[in-house]
């Protein structure tokens, strides 16, 4: 048992110890409301949308939605819908802007299915999609234009031959888990809805495994559906076009090495954002996801090429213009695209981030949530496109949070020595701006592709990132958007391809060293703290200087080796960054860009954390913590238990801020530990 506590550093919440007393500085930081959607009606008269709170006194998420009525004269106050708990997703209004459906996940059991309800008519959710006959729930669904239903994808049902097989495998094997096991099915349904209630029959067998995107063409008589299988190699991810009426046409399927990640209809033609393309040697070659239309052939055909950064969201409207979000380096921005030309014309551009842009069926209303240098998350909305700029906001449950004290935060941009500018954003202590000799955090985003840190006070997952909340402690805060980040073309996003170690870790020491030469940063103060991927270019880092004092590592890869042939996602790793390439083509790369070769460089004191039921990261996790030990580095490990990768109980994202925040001062402040402060 004394090697099981050694190992494992679970801690046991006690609320008055670690929760905190009222004013808590970190738990008022948490208590922030996070805003997950929003959804604008086609007749553009009301916006609905889904946020939560962690509740700290019965340790769960709040979530609901809530509808502000926009035709209301004055502010009207938004009016929440729903109570029950639970996860809400897949805001969608029926198209005569009546019904408002919704995808409602159960706690105990896990599965999501549709729900409706009537804002102007009251009354509780009526559910739409029967646990029994769709035990796993739903994936994703789609309204018709007619609105006489819906489309769904969910797991097949099985027929008289998988059933006799599913008999056989547990007479044969019981309870034993068996890899590969028989394939995954899935399936299009279609689903009437009427005020009785609704029917629901199968439309077609899908050849994918893992259902993704789904979308229907205006006219009704096209649907659109992207998938993968289990091994989510590339070779298996693609998109499969569907008639849906009578006509005598067959479906198409692309074929391709692109990962298509978002689908919509322009009229006639289906739009793609899509993130990468068949390099030169015919393997994967990683690109921002850019616009393509999907040609007779299923081929991807770019579009709109002058359109800059990371395309995040497409919104179409009813002329066949799309509206798109991008991700620009540090900012956002909305544009409209003229897919049948290519033309681009740029709508607005936001010093922050812009999330779950909706608009109007005319475009004569848009809805979003946005947070900037000077304002936390919440949704505005602009009467037309030309008043984007000037939208309103429609909410403010995190109003009392603006009036600060705040960080001031700027853009800042180094020489990384190989030939590229890198650019971050500074979040300096409040009234602090330009003062010497400050302590560094570096804070390292996930990702690495499609995310970039923004000129926003607040960043999603608040848990894994943090920056504001760390200067608010004195803490000069370096968000550095190392190479493989969005929004800064394709040439830099591909940089880490083969090299996502080592040249995200380059860019990160020279940002760190580029403040320090300024005289902003202390040299004998830096730390450095990442979630994801960014735990693994933390851990990168680590093992190639000695320059940081502390480092919080979440959730990060130390073996790449292992992590490649030890998880369902290892294979398309390798394909993302390595192209193709497994460990046992190209052993040297793999192991010179595994953090674990250079363990015995490691002077860093780290403190690891993980969800337990987060993938290959608990084994990972271990790694680093028994490398370190061996190295004689302290090192400690927390363990969430419960938790994947996103963690959902508020007692968790508070011991793990904490305790990252008492490990940073600790050996950069010289303050005393969480744990000897409790009384």
């Amino acid at each position: 048992m004394k090697e099981i506590s050694r190992f494992f550093l679970v801690l046991l919440l006690v609320p008055s110890a670690l929760f905190g007393q009222p004013g808590d500085p970190i738990q008022d930081f948490l208590g922030e409301t996070f805003y997950t959607e929003t959804r604008i009606s086609p007749d553009g008269r009301r916006v609905a949308f889904v946020a939560y709170t962690n509740d700290f006194g019965r340790d769960r998420e709040d979530t609901a939605i809530w509808l502000v009525d926009l035709e209301r004269s004055g502010s009207a106050d938004p009016v929440r819908l729903t109570r029950q708990p639970g996860g809400y997703a897949s805001l969608q209004w029926s198209p005569d802007s009546r019904l408002l459906s919704f995808l409602w996940t159960d706690e105990t059991t896990g599965a999501s299915h549709l729900h409706v309800l009537d804002p102007a008519g009251g009354g509780e959710p009526r559910r739409l999609t029967d646990p029994q006959r769709f035990g796993d729930g739903i994936y994703t669904y789609e309204w018709l234009p007619d609105g006489s239903g819906v489309l769904f994808l969910a797991a097949d049902e099985p027929d008289e031959a998988a059933l006799t097989e599913q008999r056989k495998t547990r007479e044969l094997y019981g309870d034993v888990r068996r890899l590969p096991g028989p394939r995954l099915r899935s399936a299009l349904y279609r689903l009437r809805v009427s005020p009785s209630g609704g029917s629901t029959e199968r439309v077609v067998e899908l050849p994918f495994e893992l259902p993704g995107a789904l979308a229907v063409s205006p006219d009704g008589g096209w649907s659109a559906v992207s998938g993968v299988d289990r091994s989510e190699l590339l070779k298996t991810a693609e998109t499969l076009i569907l008639p849906l009426g009578p006509q005598a046409v067959a479906p198409r399927q692309t074929r391709n090495l692109s990962w298509e990640e978002i689908l919509a209809w322009s009229g006639e033609d289906l739009v793609v954002a899509a993130m990468g393309e068949e390099g030169p040697d015919g393997r994967f070659a990683l690109t921002e996801a850019n616009l393509h239309r999907v040609d007779s052939g299923g081929r991807l055909t770019r579009i709109a090429p002058d359109l800059e950064g990371y395309v995040l969201q497409i919104v179409p409207l009813a002329d066949g213009s799309l509206l798109t979000t991008t991700s620009v380096s540090t900012r956002f921005r909305i544009s409209r695209v003229e897919p049948s030309t290519g033309r681009v014309t740029r709508l607005h551009e936001h010093p922050g981030w812009i999330f779950f842009l909706s608009a109007s069926r005319d475009g004569g209303r848009v809805a979003f949530v946005a947070s900037d240098s000077r304002h936390f998350p919440e949704i505005y909305v602009a009467d037309g496109l030309d008043a984007l700029a000037r939208a309103r906001p429609v909410t403010s449950f995190n109003a009392a949070r603006n009036r600060g004290p705040l960080p001031e935060i700027e853009v800042t941009s180094w020489d990384n020595g190989e030939g590229d500018r890198v650019e971050g954003v500074l979040f300096w202590p409040p009234g602090r701006k330009g003062e010497k000799g400050l302590p560094l955090i570096v804070d390292l985003h996930g990702g690495p592709i499609s995310v970039a840190r923004t000129e926003a006070v607040a960043l999603f997952g608040a848990f894994m990132s943090y920056p504001t909340l760390l200067a608010s402690r004195g803490f000069l805060v370096l968000n550095p958007n190392y190479r493989g980040s969005a929004g800064r073309g394709d040439a830099f996003t591909r940089a880490v391809q083969g090299r996502h170690c080592s040249r995200p870790a380059t860019d990160v020491i020279t940002g760190a060293e580029s403040l320090i030469a300024r005289g902003w940063a202390d040299r004998n103060r830096v730390g450095i703290i990442g979630y994801s991927y960014g735990g693994v270019v933390t851990n990168c880092t680590i093992t190639r200087t000695d320059l940081f004092r502390a480092a919080c590592s979440g959730a990060g890869s130390w073996d790449h080796l292992s992590r490649v042939v030890s998880s369902q996602r290892g294979l398309s790793w390798a394909e993302t960054f390595y192209g193709g390439k497994l460990p046992w083509e190209a052993l040297g790369l793999y192991w010179e860009e595994s953090p674990v070769s250079r363990a015995s460089r490691v002077k860093t004191p780290t403190l690891a954390v993980y969800g337990e039921r987060d993938g290959v990261t608990p084994s990972q996790s271990q790694s680093i913590y028994w490398s370190l030990t061996a190295a004689g580095v302290p090192v400690e490990l927390l363990v969430f238990p419960g938790e994947g990768h996103v963690f959902r109980k508020p007692s968790h994202k508070l011991t793990k801020v904490r305790a990252e925040i008492s490990w940073l001062e600790h050996y950069l402040l010289g303050k005393p530990r969480i744990e000897s402060t409790i009384p």
